[in-house]
């Protein structure tokens, strides 16, 4: 090939391309001499003239001189293209991201010259390397969420939406004195007493509509007496609509004996107070602090001298005072206990979640004295709970919105084209012949593949809800669509997403998507004839070839 002389070709390479660009001529001795260098390498990479005619180790030393020309020898002796990525800390000290392709040349039989085509692809390397991060996050968060159910001193029972037990952590193992096999499936109140059981249904009732109470009921134990408990429902509902519930059974015994105690010596109930870990405090009827623990320190850094005498309302959530009010006002008339959850101010100014369990302290002739509540900082809790919620509506592989989510908000979609006709549609796609692709290079390349899809419809399908719906489908919500053209203007731009190949496991593997779209109508007003209609239409655009899509007005 000699000196190059820049012709046309040649200046387009060297400077209208956008991608680095490197011709190594192989030398007599097997080495790789550079022999061509574009603008783009030079400006990126700070390659000059002076490397022209000098080998890759010679450029770069050992180690790295050595590694990249490993690279090489396998091109070159293989005869084949190779894909690779790349990590190195560029120019300006920055670490980079590359996906380089070497390509062999061959003359009369033997390669002469390997061709490097270098793209920069850092970005979209921390793009990715953010969302397994993220995954990662996700799957430790739920991690220690389980190992916070398995570990937690109350008993927690897991309820279906009907309240059927579907988990038992091993505190309500030991509470009921059964075994997992004996509970899952059957129903909660029959755990309970049968004096009470009416009102552990109604309790359970008024969760399912938002309306959360404690309740004192009796559970009967395998064997032994009665034990009393204090109840609540929890619901799991993150679109407004209970999917489950948990169970909270708290054993009251040892809260009832602290009570007595109190209301034997108050010397007794200081030395109890300063030896828990929870923080124990007394109100009176003008809801100034009486007596605050010394635990308040370990949980929100206050001395009991810096708050005793305060007003509560200083010290709750604006939001969630007026509901702490609502059970003081309840304890007045007669309630024996009731359980919150609410905010409380720390010393440093953020809201710590706490759970009150708060119960009257009443004298001989039963008048009011004081309120005795004992407050647990929950905010670890609180947060593995809204993450496990979140996980549960999202696909682990992908980060994408999961199939739950989409069918709930395709039926929020379709109950408000009911009132107003506003006209939408919903997309569903696959990759063209991805068993191919499972079955040539295994399904772990296949994951890459699938992730890689994700976010290429991510990136193409702005301002709308797209999801997984399962193996290699995907959809999407297009909430304000209105017209046949704006539906094909989003097919167009998904298809035309998959004309670059994707690497996935150092493999370059073409793909490409078939699309169904159907619109709203007024036959056409529920969430299964959509989906449906959107899958026989992606499956007539297949039938046309790949990379087409198909409209169902």
């Amino acid at each position: 090939m000699g000196r190059i002389q820049l012709s046309l070709v040649e200046r387009v390479l060297s400077e209208g391309l956008a991608e680095m660009l490197f011709i190594m001529r192989v030398g007599r001795s097997g080495e790789f001499i550079y022999e061509w260098i574009n603008r783009k390498a030079r400006e990126e990479l700070g390659f000059s003239d002076e490397h022209i005619g000098r080998t890759i180790s010679e450029v770069f030393g050992e180690p790295a001189g050595g590694s990249l020309t490993d690279r090489y020898i396998e091109v070159y002796r293989s005869g084949g293209q190779a894909v690779y990525e790349d990590r190195f800390i560029g120019p300006d000290g920055k670490e980079r991201y590359t996906e380089v392709m070497l390509t062999p040349l061959s003359e009369e039989g033997a390669v002469r010259y390997i061709v490097a085509l270098v793209k920069d692809i850092t970005a979209r390397k921390q793009g990715e390397l953010m969302r397994r991060e993220m995954i990662r996050r996700l799957e430790e968060s739920t991690s220690r969420f389980r190992a916070l159910f398995e570990n937690n001193g109350d008993a927690v029972l897991e309820l279906g939406p009907a309240g059927e037990i579907t988990g038992a952590n091993p505190a309500a193992l030991r509470l009921f004195g059964k075994s997992p096999e004996t509970l899952l499936g059957r129903p909660f109140s029959g755990l309970i007493t049968e004096g009470d059981r009416g009102l552990a249904e109604a309790a359970f009732l008024l969760a399912s509509n938002g309306n959360l109470q404690d309740v004192r009921v009796d559970i009967q134990p395998s064997n032994g007496p009665p034990v009393g408990c204090l109840l609540k429902f929890t619901p799991v509902a993150p679109d407004g609509e209970p999917i489950g519930y948990y169970a909270n059974l708290k054993d009251m015994h040892e809260l009832d004996k602290l009570a007595g105690l109190y209301m034997e010596s108050q010397n007794q109930f200081k030395i109890i107070t300063d030896n828990v870990s929870d923080v124990i405090v007394t109100i009176d009827d003008t809801w100034r602090l009486v007596y605050v623990s010394p635990s308040a320190k370990t949980h929100y850094d206050y001395h009991p001298g810096e708050v005793v005498g305060k007003a509560t309302e200083d010290l709750i959530h604006p939001d969630d005072f007026p509901e702490l009010a609502r059970g003081y006002e309840e304890i007045l008339e007669g309630r024996p206990v009731f359980r919150i959850r609410l905010r409380i101010l720390h010393k440093n100014g953020r809201w710590i979640w706490s759970e009150l369990n708060a119960s009257a302290v009443r004298g001989p002739d039963g008048g009011f004295l004081h309120m005795v509540v004992v407050i647990r900082d929950i905010s670890r809790q609180k947060a593995e709970e809204e993450r496990l919620e979140h996980y549960a509506y999202h696909d682990q592989l992908t980060g994408l919105p999961n199939r739950r989510l989409f069918l709930n908000r395709l039926e929020d979609r379709v109950t408000e084209y009911k009132k107003n006709k506003t006209p939408f549609a919903v997309a569903l796609m696959d990759l063209d012949r991805f068993k191919e692709v499972n079955d040539t290079w295994g399904h772990s390349v296949g994951d890459d593949v699938i992730r890689a899809f994700s976010h290429r419809i991510e990136n193409a399908a702005d301002d709308v809800l797209a999801a997984r719906f399962g193996g290699d489908e995907f959809v999407i919500l297009l909430a304000d669509c209105s017209t046949r053209a704006e539906a094909e203007a989003l097919a167009v731009r998904i298809i035309g997403a998959l004309r670059e190949p994707i690497v996935a496991g150092g493999h370059v593997i073409p793909v490409s998507t078939s699309i169904g779209i159907a619109f709203a109508g007024p036959d056409r007003v529920s969430t299964d004839v959509l989906v449906k209609l959107a899958d026989r239409a992606m499956y007539e655009a297949k039938q046309e070839g790949p990379g087409r899509y198909r409209i169902v007005e």
